[in-house]
């Protein structure tokens, strides 16, 4: 399918780009659900986006503040794999049980640690 559609863009001169999508759910869901009132998918096809344009995701400061250790680790694939798992064991102690990506983008201050209320 995906020969198919390369071959249909070159033929009708429509620019394609591929990128990388290695983190894009995670990416979307930790830094665009709840800015832009996305949901997880939306938020990976925005990440899909930017990186076509070249543009680089970095970890917000909020969460290397509170999710990174002071050293954290050098590549930024690296930093989001740790931010996921950090955020997934948080919220498995506030839940006692699974996490739903629904449950980090109305329960993302908890887990940061902001407030105290769940």
């Amino acid at each position: 399918m995906l020969t198919m559609l390369e071959r249909a863009c070159i033929r009708n001169g429509i620019e394609y780009t591929k990128v990388k999508p290695a983190f894009t759910s995670k990416i979307g869901l930790y830094k665009y659900t709840h800015q832009y009132g996305l949901d997880v998918h939306h938020g990976a096809a925005l990440v899909i986006a930017r990186r076509a344009y070249g543009m680089k995701e970095k970890v917000p400061r909020l969460l290397r503040e509170k999710l990174l250790p002071t050293k954290s680790p050098s590549t930024e694939w690296k930093r989001w794999a740790m931010i996921h798992q950090r955020s997934e064991k948080e919220a498995k102690i506030i839940t006692k049980g699974s996490v739903t990506p629904e449950f980090w983008r109305s329960h993302r201050k908890e887990i940061l640690g902001l407030t105290s209320n769940l």
